[in-house]
């Protein structure tokens, strides 16, 4: 993993204050006719606010440079970084749509608590004071929480994608003697499936087979959620200069 925390604080700003204005805009248009006339809210507004996730999903993408940056020195490798890396690129894009997915699980969970509020009997009032608390990023909803384990699994994702994009890249050069390999971080908290892993070597195209699931680095976006979120696991180049 990164040396430091500043990278993982980077991306925890940034998820953090992207979300605390998103959901400030998404409060606004769900809760509009509540506030306006006293009627149900809305979920279905969400969608008129999805263009402003995107831009602020794009402000989360700029803060994951520190944690390429160190992943990239981190191989070990002679070369510079280059942002455009097509495989650095193309993880950036994994991410991207796994944090896209985020209006969706907001409507999901108004949705939700509006139908079970309407099955409990509960006044629009109380419904209406529900949808809020879940939008609030203080609210009912632990965002903060998901703020977190977002930083923490992407900062380790684009780490290890980095250091393996170096890598690729060497290997394409016609480099041969480049290995990889999993380190755990076995200290009693590491995952059943990750401490059987750790230690296994493969060639850089191939993946490691992680809980039964093909996985190319640690903390790959391929991955379940369960075998990849809040990782801690480090991939090792081998075979980099001395």
């Amino acid at each position: 993993m990164p040396s430091s925390d500043d990278a993982e604080q980077s991306i925890y700003r940034a998820v953090k204050g992207g979300l605390q204005r998103w959901l400030g805009r998404a409060r606004d248009v769900v809760m509009a006719p509540w506030r306006l006339g006293q009627h149900q809210p809305n979920p279905s507004a969400i969608d008129s606010v999805k263009p402003a996730w995107q831009a602020e999903v794009d402000r989360i993408l700029g803060a994951m440079d520190p944690a390429t940056r160190e992943g990239w020195v981190a191989a070990n490798l002679p070369g510079d970084l280059d942002p455009h890396d097509p495989y650095i690129q193309a993880n950036l894009a994994l991410t991207k749509n796994l944090l896209m997915r985020i209006p969706d699980d907001v409507h999901s969970l108004v949705a939700a608590a509006i139908i079970k509020g309407v099955n409990s009997q509960l006044t629009t009032a109380q419904i209406a004071d529900k949808v809020q608390n879940i939008l609030d990023y203080t609210g009912s909803e632990d965002w903060d929480g998901r703020a977190r384990l977002i930083a923490a699994t992407e900062v380790n994702r684009h780490f290890n994608s980095s250091m393996l994009a170096h890598g690729l890249l060497l290997e394409k050069g016609g480099r041969r003697d480049l290995q990889k390999r999993w380190d755990t971080r076995m200290d009693g908290k590491e995952r059943a499936a990750h401490h059987l892993a750790n230690g296994d070597t493969k060639p850089l195209g191939q993946p490691f087979l992680v809980g039964q699931e093909p996985l190319l680095f640690p903390c790959d976006p391929r991955g379940r959620p369960d075998n990849v979120c809040n990782c801690r696991c480090e991939l090792r180049i081998l075979g980099g200069n001395p």
